[in-house]
């Protein structure tokens, strides 16, 4: 008897393709859950080209790509097909898959982006909703090829599924049934079939993960900064995948934090609060007063802001495009070792902590954390002595050290985010 199995991810809408189109035709296989953080020796082995799941194993020959699979699977098992026997009839059920395999990755899109971004992202995902309704569905008929489950239906799974979790998620409602009323119906349908029903991603943990409250480095700065000048505030805590009423009124241009507000008046962009703040409040100052140390501060302050996207671009790509993140980092770090960290000072500035070494903090806490998450080591202490010596004083610091996120959920939330939107991504 031959052996199947199949390495997939739980939050991946192309693994449950798989998963379905086994279970309709009444395949047993084995199923083996891939940590997308971690990528296991048999993945690579298995799918050495792209790294991807899912990835289906039949007699250890293994077959990568949804739809390829999808489409192997129903020529090795003919009974219950997936496409139709007309040559012209096939053709059209491909069109759409094609299409659905094109356009489907905008859902995932959009909870990797905010702002004007997010809301082209949206504007795409209505627009391909619209070509559903007004093109594929034919009226009258329950499913994508008729009165049967297809595999265009299983193609277009994300948006049965994943976009309502998704519009949770980021707050947009692009969905509305009123407007999509084939689509709705198709949705309900689709939804009841047994083995659909029965073998669907839990929308809970789902949307723990998405959920998951991000830890970031800019708002730390201006934590830090009031703390230093011993400014007593009040803080709120902003669910940035639901914003509130009150981050749109006082930050209506993007929509981001941190933002302070000071007798009622809103100022926004971490290092304009960070300026505003060491000028209202001067104890402690966080720039230096000559106007010359200031101006070299405050490059920087510009050049720590330019390179924070690292950051995300390591804990969002793998692969070639991760080992090009690698080597910015490495330049950057050189760059910092070489020309910011000089004449055997404690920090940037000298003997004291100042608005420099919070701009930099993201190499200092963040960036371990996320080496742990990927599997990477960047940072080598040799090899910077200079950034290991200034990273030990600066977390030495009590009000450094004792107001950081904490590690392990750092740890816990990077390394779940980072999986599903692998997941997202694989194909």
């Amino acid at each position: 008897m031959a052996v199947v199995k199949l390495i997939g991810a739980w939050p991946s809408a192309y693994c449950y393709r798989v998963i379905w189109a086994l279970k309709l035709k009444g395949i047993p296989y084995e199923y083996i859950e891939e940590d997308l953080s971690n990528k296991s020796h048999l993945l690579l082995q298995y799918n050495p080209i792209h790294k991807k799941v899912p990835v289906l194993l039949h007699d250890g020959k293994p077959i990568c790509e949804s739809t390829v699979i999808l489409r192997y699977i129903d020529e090795i098992w003919p009974q219950n097909p997936l496409l139709p026997a007309d040559p012209y009839e096939r053709a059209v059920a491909l069109f759409w898959i094609k299409f659905a395999d094109d356009k489907c990755p905008l859902i995932s899109k959009l909870s990797r982006t905010d702002g004007e971004e997010q809301q082209a992202v949206a504007k795409e995902c209505f627009e391909m909703l619209e070509v559903v309704e007004g093109h594929a569905l034919i009226e009258g008929k329950k499913f994508f090829g008729g009165d049967e489950i297809n595999m265009v239906d299983i193609a277009f799974c994300s948006v049965a599924h994943w976009l309502g979790v998704i519009e949770d998620f980021t707050g947009l409602k692009i969905f509305e049934p009123h407007k999509f009323p084939r689509l709705n119906s198709w949705i309900q349908n689709f939804k009841l079939v047994p083995v659909i029903k029965d073998n669907l991603p839990d929308t809970d943990k789902m949307s723990a993960f998405l959920k998951r409250r991000r830890e970031i480095p800019f708002a730390y700065r201006v934590i830090w900064a009031l703390k230093l000048k011993g400014i007593p505030y009040e803080y709120i805590e902003e669910d940035l995948r639901n914003k509130s009423p009150l981050l749109l009124q006082y930050n209506p241009i993007h929509k981001k934090i941190p933002v302070l507000v000071h007798d009622g008046k809103p100022i926004c962009e971490c290092t304009i609060i960070l300026q505003y703040i060491d000028e209202i409040w001067p104890q402690n100052p966080l720039l230096p007063a000559d106007p010359y140390d200031r101006s070299v501060a405050l490059f920087w302050i510009k050049f720590a802001d330019d390179k924070v996207f690292l950051l995300s671009k390591l804990y969002q790509t793998d692969g070639e495009e991760q080992q090009a993140a690698v080597k910015e980092w490495l330049e950057m770090l050189e760059v910092m070792e070489e020309h910011a960290l000089i004449g055997g000072k404690k920090f940037f500035g000298g003997d004291e902590i100042n608005m420099v070494d919070m701009a930099f903090s993201f190499v200092a806490h963040w960036l371990g954390i996320l080496e742990d998450v990927v599997g990477l080591e960047i940072f080598e202490p040799h090899k910077f002595p200079r950034v290991s010596s200034w990273i030990q004083n600066f977390k030495s610091i009590p009000i450094i050290k004792e107001n950081l996120p904490d590690v392990d959920k750092m740890y816990a939330f990077s390394k779940h985010g980072r999986e599903m939107m692998l997941a997202s991504k694989s194909n």
